[in-house]
């Protein structure tokens, strides 16, 4: 009968310490963590700009499909510029970049005058696509207003990229809206 006492005794003292303890931890701050999280990309989004800043400049060349050649060194040249930007981060050796050119082509004179398109060369362009973590080829990676707005990695379908850049399109001019 002691023997009991004493293990429910000990099983209650443990439950009350444990109890306490859990009434004392603190919630999560969940915006604290995000905003953390967006001030370590913004810094090191400054550290990849100012490598890029140091690189000799390179004009932007434009294509006779109106699509912008850009480089390391002129890339946030072009993303400055404002309006919707869409980039091709692309290399040589990959089917499904090469399947997606006559799409990106297309897209470009579609959205004349609205979207912008421009490609990167991953081989040659390496600080803009580890500043930006591609992965996978190809990769295109949309701005609004000079503010990264979000990511499509592999071959698309014409379709669903119109159905992405009409959306894209959509948020922009709701936020320009008065």
């Amino acid at each position: 009968m002691t023997f009991v006492k004493t293990f429910l005794c000990c099983v209650c003292c443990l439950c009350i310490v444990f109890l306490s303890g859990c009434r004392r931890e603190k919630t999560p701050d969940v915006n604290a963590d995000a905003e953390a999280q967006r001030t370590a990309m913004e810094a090191r989004f400054a550290e990849f700009d100012a490598k890029a800043a140091a690189l000799p400049y390179t004009p932007v060349e434009t294509t006779e499909d109106g699509l912008l050649i850009l480089a390391d060194a002129n890339f946030m040249e072009a993303v400055d510029q404002g309006g919707v930007l869409v980039v091709d981060f692309w290399m040589d050796d990959c089917p499904p970049c090469v399947a997606m050119e006559p799409v990106i082509k297309g897209l470009a004179r579609l959205y004349a005058g609205k979207i912008r398109f421009g490609k990167l060369h991953f081989n040659s362009n390496m600080l803009m696509t580890e500043k930006y973590q591609v992965q996978g080829f190809p990769t295109f990676v949309i701005f609004i207003d000079g503010k990264l707005a979000g990511m499509l990695t592999g071959g698309q379908s014409p379709d669903r990229f119109q159905m992405v850049l009409d959306q894209v399109l959509l948020d922009h001019q709701a936020k320009n809206e008065p």
